[in-house]
């Protein structure tokens, strides 16, 4: 295959000017200013010292690199930090789901031993129960996250105040009990009215 030989144009672009014309403002231009984007103490070795050599050029880009790639996993310990505590606190809040689910049970087996006691056990009474507990229930749920949030805060430093309550402390199962005790009696309180 034959070579293909070019061949090369010289262009030249020429300006006429005038001598005789005299300098406008627009003509006028400052000296340039340097713009300096290295730090403190690289400008400080420029101007005192002789140019670094290209190993000392090599050893600063890998510590700004290093610094960078610092930077980015201190960001990234912090994000993982932050997700950890969500998680803990979602753990959290499915305990506390579970607690609640088992309570409820307890509420419904002894809301069913109070009817069978008081002779109510008909048919239209736990149907009418059952209802009106499943409008409680979705009544009282939160909606939004915020206010999910919200609640499990709320039940996170209630069941605190209650592990270090003295009286859990002493007997737990017992305070239990009296409290669904109350809780019921209350609630039948509330229905009779």
């Amino acid at each position: 295959m034959p070579r293909v030989t070019r061949t090369r144009q010289k262009t030249r672009t020429t300006t006429t000017t005038t001598a005789t014309s005299t300098p406008t403002p627009a003509d006028i231009v400052s000296a340039p200013v340097p713009l300096s984007t290295a730090t403190e103490a690289e400008a400080e070795a420029e101007s005192t010292g002789p140019r670094a050599t290209k190993k000392e050029k090599r050893a600063l880009k890998h510590n700004k690199w290093m610094d960078k790639m610092k930077q980015a996993q201190v960001a990234q310990r912090q994000e993982q930090r932050q997700k950890s505590r969500a998680l803990d606190k979602s753990a959290l809040v499915r305990g506390m789901r579970s607690l609640d689910e088992s309570l409820r049970e307890v509420r419904a087996e002894m809301a069913a031993d109070y009817l069978l006691k008081l002779g109510k056990n008909t048919a239209a009474a736990r149907a009418a129960n059952a209802g009106r507990q499943q409008q409680q229930q979705k009544a009282n749920e939160p909606r939004s996250q915020k206010a999910r949030n919200r609640a499990a805060i709320r039940e996170e430093k209630r069941f605190t105040q209650i592990l270090v309550h003295p009286a859990f402390q002493a007997n737990p199962l017992a305070t239990i009990r009296q409290h669904l005790a109350n809780t019921l009696s209350s609630q039948e309180n509330g229905d009779n009215k």
